[in-house]
């Protein structure tokens, strides 16, 4: 239908401007409007961690919808994010668990937290199957050297995920000890999300 079509070359037109004016503010400095994502984040444990890991016996596996290969888990989500890293939260799905004989720690219900300056992941955490205690987990540096946006895609590389005082202390309730001191990463983190498509709201004439 014409007045179908007339619609939609408006609406892609307007993600287009909206996109390109968000990357655009970005080398600019500029604060702009949070944009909408959907996409996976994905865990990789440090080198440290690796040996901790190893050395205690304990593994990490993946609760779905989250997906494990190797040392890493990717977890899908959907949220929000300022193109200068001024603001944005994405709550991710599934989660992971950290085991080791007679032992686990549930680690669910993961939000990405963006501020100016500075990252944090929140996330509930269940120690042997008790009742969940949501906790501020892991602190990042933000830098733009690491994250590149296109008009329809951010990604981000390699954000080193430190421990937090309560998120060693979840560690060492579960474990005895904490695979990492606090203030060392347990992860490093890399994402990939498009910036969401308003088109998909249409339905076909």
């Amino acid at each position: 239908m014409k007045i179908f079509a007339t619609k939609k070359r408006a609406v892609i037109l307007a993600l287009a401007t909206t996109a390109t004016l968000g990357v655009t503010a970005v080398g600019a400095g500029a604060i702009g409007s949070e944009l909408p994502l959907r996409g996976t984040g994905t865990f990789c444990l440090s080198p440290a961690a690796t040996q901790a890991l190893a050395a205690r016996n304990m593994t990490l596996e993946a609760i779905a919808p989250a997906t494990a290969t190797g040392n890493c888990v990717t977890l899908p989500g959907t949220g929000k994010l300022a193109p200068d890293l001024t603001g944005g939260e994405i709550p991710l799905q599934g989660g992971m668990r950290f085991s080791t004989p007679g032992h686990q720690l549930d680690v669910t219900n993961m939000r990405i937290h963006v501020h100016p300056g500075q990252g944090s992941t929140s996330a509930d955490v269940s120690p042997d199957g008790s009742p969940a205690t949501n906790i501020d987990l892991f602190h990042y540096p933000l830098s733009l050297d690491r994250v590149s946006f296109t008009p329809t895609t951010v990604d981000t590389k390699d954000f080193p995920l430190s421990l937090t005082d309560r998120g060693a202390t979840a560690f060492t309730g579960a474990f005895g000890d904490s695979p990492v001191t606090v203030g060392e990463p347990l992860f490093l983190f890399t994402g990939h999300a498009e910036i969401t498509n308003p088109l998909d709201g249409f339905s076909q004439p």
